[in-house]
């Protein structure tokens, strides 16, 4: 038996093929990338990423000694795509990380107030959300709002170019904003206030379930069988979650990619208004009857990446050449110790617990004796630092941990997972398989095929660990000393940067 996992990432979509034990068969990806043609703002061309996602279905087609009876998706959450009556894409899609809908976020704020949407999507109001950037929309480009037939999101678009099915799972759909985690449907006073039909949206089911199967035309263009069942996915940090075995109480999930987010299953959505600020997500796990709490930083791998193309765009070269991550080659560089300067990864904006979307990037403290290697190892630090602001308002509120699963891209960094373990003081674990989204899609598509009791059964069979890095006792220390100073960076940053 076999499972196909398809992974449709921000910058990034992996494609794996699993058998019934969670060994890897084969595998695929494909790097693209996004505009910003305006600071703040971030668009990306849905027509490209289907193309790639569909080469990489080709290619692990082609290469698989056994055919998958299964697919799940996993895709990057809130960018919203729009389609006319033709189903022509209208615009660019608005991708998670755009931040231009500050003013549309004030509006709904005095509509609807910020609790009141965050107990019933289980998602704080922030620009980042697609009901801000459909707002955005209708205020700004009326015009390509009243044209506007479809609204959908990275799940449901690429069901419907497979199979031409219109579902988006509870995970997803809560990502969105538009959705009410309390009753499991599309809120009506969201979609009046919009204007928007229900018919507008895709249909909302849980994880888990089969909902179709891959179009026979498309099968066939893809080397795929023509029985592929499609089993609804869920959003990629879910699926990530999934894939690093955090299903139980105790063991937390740190997806590192271009952003960073640290989550923790929960029995209760309503945790989240327990703790202050009201900036954090809880809302629908892909694992049935599980929440998951969550911080958000948009800033984490994003960060290198803006330093490798901003200064060493070379890297990529080199990169080719040794065949050797450019990412990795910038870690090489950092500076062994740790730094004393500081970096504030505001990239775009705050994520938890600030959430501020005017808050911008800064690195302070340096000096003639700053090199490149300090202000690399910098950049490492200033990502852990920032969510460790979050989870230490986790664990004053009662909400606690022990051990720390890493995925992503960046969890592939033994010095960087060091790093991580030396500033939260605790043990983090890397995985055998690193790209735990595209393991949590396949997941989903052997339990959606009946093949297992439970997600739990599944990963406790799956989910392996390769390596734990345990916290140094010294480095700890002194990083919490300068944690104490990095807690003060944003409070002191805050009027001059809304000013800039």
């Amino acid at each position: 038996m076999a499972y196909l996992g398809l992974d449709i990432g921000t910058t990034r979509c992996k494609a794996g093929i699993f058998d019934s034990d969670g060994q890897l068969l084969v595998s695929a990806s494909r790097e693209y990338g996004y505009s910003s043609p305006h600071p703040g703002w971030a668009e990306q061309d849905p027509l490209e990423v289907w193309e790639l996602a569909k080469e990489i279905l080709k290619e692990v087609a082609q290469k698989t000694p056994v055919s998958p009876r299964f697919l799940s998706i996993s895709t990057q959450g809130e960018a919203v795509i729009f389609l006319d009556e033709a189903d022509n894409i209208l615009r660019p899609a608005i991708l998670g990380m755009d931040m231009r809908s500050v003013e549309q976020c004030m509006k709904l704020a005095s509509e609807f107030g910020q609790d009141q949407l965050l107990a019933m999507a289980g998602v704080p109001l922030h620009p980042i959300t697609s009901l801000a950037k459909i707002l955005w929309v209708k205020e700004n480009q009326p015009d390509i709002f009243a044209k506007t037939k479809k609204f959908l999101f990275y799940e449901d678009f690429m069901l419907w170019k497979l199979g031409g099915i219109q579902v988006i799972d509870y995970s997803m759909a809560c990502k969105t904003m538009l959705f009410d985690i309390r009753s499991k449907e599309w809120s009506p006073q969201i979609l009046d206030y919009l204007e928007i039909e229900t018919n507008q949206l895709a249909q909302c089911l849980p994880s888990g379930e089969i909902v179709g199967k891959v179009d026979k035309k498309m099968a066939d263009e893809l080397g795929l069988p023509e029985d592929l069942q499609i089993v609804s996915g869920g959003h990629d940090v879910c699926c990530a979650a999934l894939g690093s075995g955090s299903v139980v109480r105790g063991i937390a999930a740190d997806v590192i990619g271009t952003a960073e987010i640290f989550s923790l299953p929960v029995d209760d959505y309503r945790v989240v208004l327990q703790i202050e600020p009201h900036s954090f997500s809880c809302y629908d796990h892909v694992i049935p009857g599980k929440y998951m709490l969550a911080t958000i930083n948009q800033t984490a791998g994003l960060l290198l990446r803006w330093y490798r193309d901003t200064f060493r765009i070379e890297t990529l070269k080199e990169e080719i050449e040794k065949g050797i991550s450019s990412y990795q080659i910038l870690i090489d560089r950092a500076k062994v110790e740790p730094a004393h300067i500081f970096v504030l990864p505001h990239l775009v904006g705050s994520g938890t617990p600030w959430i501020d979307p005017l808050s911008k990037a800064a690195i302070l403290g340096i000096t003639l004796n700053t090199d490149e290697g300090e202000i690399i190892r910098a950049i490492l630090e200033s990502v852990v630092f920032e969510q460790k602001v979050s989870i230490e308002l986790f664990e004053e509120n009662g909400v606690f941990f022990n051990e720390i699963r890493a995925v992503g891209g960046c969890a592939r960094s033994p010095f960087w997972l060091q790093i991580r373990a030396d500033i939260l003081g605790k043990p983090v674990s890397s995985l055998v398989f690193e790209d735990a989204s595209v393991l949590g899609a396949a997941m989903l598509a052997a339990f959606g095929g009946g093949d297992f009791s439970s997600l739990e059964e599944i990963a406790q069979g799956w989910v392996k660990i390769k390596e734990t890095y345990f916290p140094d006792e010294e480095k700890h220390k002194f990083y919490q000393e300068r944690f104490e100073v990095y807690k003060e960076l944003y409070p002191a940053l805050k009027e001059v940067n809304h000013k800039i």
